[in-house]
């Protein structure tokens, strides 16, 4: 994972799951004249051109604010997610019809205005800010580990489980009551994470300048944004530059986030061990780059690192490098080299059986390589992965039907994840999650499962695939 919360206490987290499509323009309410405002903060009537939404004689609006190690700041030009906290309320008439209002704030931070049938305080509502526009969307609450206490203004980063590692996809400092921003997505039920001890957010001052950053993109001011990373004041150090080029992939940039990556790489000293931690980092960045000769040069130095100083809770990392080169057709040799020497150290195992097996099948060793993904499957058949690259290869090559029954197990037993993702849509092979993220047999799929709980290949509790949380 890019940054675990590894130590929450004495922090709770809690999370808030929507899975309502993204609002529609806006469209005033009719009648608003002869209403009324809630409460004495907002005016009588709804200010000129302010859009109008809900129902009822009560009628406010609400202003975002954003926090930072400084204080609390209004924010103008903001995408924002507004609705009713207490559960059986919601705002009627939304243009989504879900009672979730989406929207930009005006310049001076203000939401839209909202009619409701009872007067509402301000803390009657939860508004946050809002990244992305998709169909699925999460968002955290933090509380203080003493009560229900929201724990306001905290640094966090929040990530997501994509293909090769833990994505940063939000970062800031949580709200007055205690809320992460609403990230909103097109992976269905894409795990998503969120980091309160993570090493960005220890130079309080220097996160101050990642979140000023952020909020920039997310304003969808790019120039501004980059105007701030060309005259950051803390990017000299390389643990600073691989924040730094984490926030520019988040954000889209990936060719600006590469050359962050080379300054962190030619910060190094020739012939000086590198920190295990900004290694780690570098090592996890490379791989979200999509950089399989860095990524193998560093993971060689982490496995050189591990045989001078063992660690118990080491990954296997000449596993995790083949896996990830796998994916890369010029790197297949390298990748079963790799494989190879996993198997030799550490013995043949379920999760590096898996891993060689899918790299024979990639090399044309299909009988081989099947073999030993069967064995692997068999030993952890609710491995994600497993069950993804197994059924993926079975269905490459000549058995569909027995793809179809493993997949179709699968889902009977609630396994999903990313991988699982796209080796079904490869296949076109049905699965609830690819129906509309409201639609019943999503709902359906999700009271049964819970909350879908998978593993990837693991040893000694170390994630060991793809994204590996190491």
């Amino acid at each position: 994972m890019m940054y675990t919360p590894s130590r929450l206490y004495p922090l709770l987290l809690s999370g808030a799951l929507a899975l309502a499509p993204i609002a529609l323009p806006a469209q005033a309410a009719d009648g608003a004249a002869a209403r009324k405002a809630s409460t004495r903060s907002t005016p009588a009537v709804p200010p000129r051109d302010m859009p109008q939404y809900g129902k009822g004689e009560h009628g406010r609006y609400l202003v975002l604010r954003l926090e930072n190690s400084r204080g609390a700041a209004v924010a103008p030009g903001t995408p924002y997610r507004l609705f009713l906290t207490a559960e059986g309320q919601s705002i009627e008439n939304t243009p989504s019809q879900d009672g979730i209002l989406e929207g930009v704030t005006d310049a001076l931070g203000r939401s839209a205005w909202v009619w409701t049938r009872e007067a509402h305080p301000a803390e009657d509502f939860t508004l946050v800010r809002m990244i992305g526009d998709g169909a699925w969307g999460h968002f955290f609450q933090l509380q203080s580990g003493s009560g229900s206490e929201p724990l306001a203004g905290w640094p966090y980063i929040t990530t997501m489980h994509v293909r090769w590692g833990e994505q940063w996809v939000d970062l800031g400092y949580s709200t007055a009551q205690g809320n992460t921003a609403y990230f909103s997505h097109d992976r269905p039920a894409a795990a998503l994470s969120i980091a309160v001890e993570a090493e960005a957010a220890q130079d309080r001052r220097c996160f101050d300048e990642l979140d000023a950053i952020n909020r920039k993109f997310s304003q969808n001011d790019d120039e501004g944004a980059l105007q701030l990373v060309d005259a950051t004041g803390c990017g000299t150090l390389p643990q600073q530059q691989l924040d730094m080029a984490n926030l520019l992939l988040m954000a889209g940039h990936t060719d600006l986030a590469r050359q962050w990556l080379d300054r962190a790489r030619s910060a190094s000293e020739p012939g000086k061990p590198l920190d295990q931690d900004v290694l780690r980092a570098r090592y996890k960045l490379e791989r979200l780059l999509g950089m399989p000769e860095l990524a193998l040069e560093d993971a060689l130095e982490l496995q050189r690192q591990h045989a001078k100083v063992p660690l118990p809770d080491a990954p296997d990392w000449a596993n995790d490098i083949a896996y990830y080169l796998a994916d890369f057709p010029d790197h297949l040799a390298e990748a079963e080299t790799q494989a190879r020497k996993s198997i030799e150290t550490a013995g043949p195992l379920p999760y590096n059986q898996g891993t060689l097996g899918w790299i024979l099948t990639l090399r044309g060793d299909i009988d081989g390589g099947l073999e030993l993904l069967k064995r692997s499957y068999r030993e952890i058949p609710r491995d994600e992965e497993i069950v993804a690259d197994y059924g993926l290869a079975l269905w490459r090559h000549g058995q569909p039907a027995m793809a179809a029954r493993l997949w179709d197990q699968a889902e009977m037993q609630c396994v999903w994840g990313g991988r699982m993702h796209d080796a079904l849509q490869e296949a076109g092979h049905p699965h609830p999650y690819f129906q509309a993220a409201n639609s019943p047999a999503v709902q359906a799929y999700q009271h049964r499962c819970a909350a879908p709980q998978t593993k990837r290949k693991t040893k000694a509790g170390e994630q060991h695939g793809a994204g590996a949380r190491a």
